[in-house]
């Protein structure tokens, strides 16, 4: 089994923030996460010596901006893993957003967006914070906000380290990872994260999705992967296992086309 580090083996930082947990990993990476949701978001503050690069600005509940002013002082770069509102949510707090250049989603979030109605996200049960909630769950939404559209294979350069757009369709359209090529490490997004895996979304392709895996598989297994959902950390070689889990659920959904979720070892991809 590859190997995976839970929040529970590492210890938060001290900060002035009630919704966010930080957590200093390795390289110089920040984790900043949210367990008071189910989703379990993580966005990551990767700093180098010259600039520092906010990857996805949460779920707009927590002031993430606030927190990131406790951490560093380096100019910052902001960039979305994709449009999805729990990554999103608090991109209207900073000058602007990058964003992978697909027309409709940088429409989508210059324009800003609510939550259906009837969404499980706008309901008590997506809660566990421990005391009284202090904001209107119901109101969630993601308020507009200046993107800038970069393509797969940009660079962002943050002094002493790059990190390298990824494009990584399936779970939507608009989804990235960022590659630290040099220290080996591979910020994975949406995509892949040791949790239940959606491909069953409006935007989701499953056949797209399994390509996209076997695609990095092939090119970042012996990284050290850094993901975006539950717990922070998995080995590379992990992606394998996803790959073939994909290659399963795939060859299954002929056979019957129905939704439902497939459990793995850390993981489960729903399609």
């Amino acid at each position: 089994m590859t190997k995976l580090i839970h929040f529970s083996e590492l210890s938060p930082l001290a900060i002035q923030n009630k919704w966010f947990q930080v957590y200093q990993l390795p390289y110089n990476v920040f984790a900043i996460f949210e367990p008071y949701h189910f989703q379990e978001v993580i966005s990551f503050l990767i700093c180098g010596n010259e600039k520092a690069l906010l990857l996805d600005t949460g779920m707009g509940i927590g002031n993430i901006k606030s927190v990131i002013e406790q951490l560093v002082s380096l100019p910052l770069i902001v960039v979305n893993s994709h449009s999805h509102f729990d990554h999103t949510g608090d991109n209207w707090r900073f000058e602007a957003v990058h964003l992978l250049n697909l027309p409709e989603s940088v429409f989508l979030l210059e324009k800003g967006y609510k939550l259906p109605a009837g969404d499980e996200n706008l309901s008590l049960n997506a809660y566990r914070y421990p005391e009284d909630l202090w904001f209107d769950y119901t109101k969630l939404q993601v308020k507009p906000s200046k993107i800038i559209p970069v393509s797969a294979g940009h660079i962002f350069h943050l002094g002493n380290r790059s990190l390298r757009v990824i494009a990584t369709p399936g779970h939507s359209d608009d989804s990235i990872m960022l590659a630290d090529d040099e220290n080996k490490i591979l910020f994975t997004g949406d995509t892949v994260y040791p949790a239940p895996l959606y491909a069953h979304l409006s935007q989701s392709n499953l056949e797209t999705y399994m390509n996209t895996i076997k695609r990095i598989a092939a090119e970042f297994s012996d990284y050290t992967l850094m993901c975006s959902h539950n717990n922070p950390i998995w080995e590379g070689k992990a992606l394998f296992e996803v790959e073939n889990a994909f290659l399963y659920v795939y060859e299954q959904k002929k056979a019957n086309p129905e939704i439902k979720q497939y459990q793995f070892s850390d993981f489960s991809i729903i399609a």
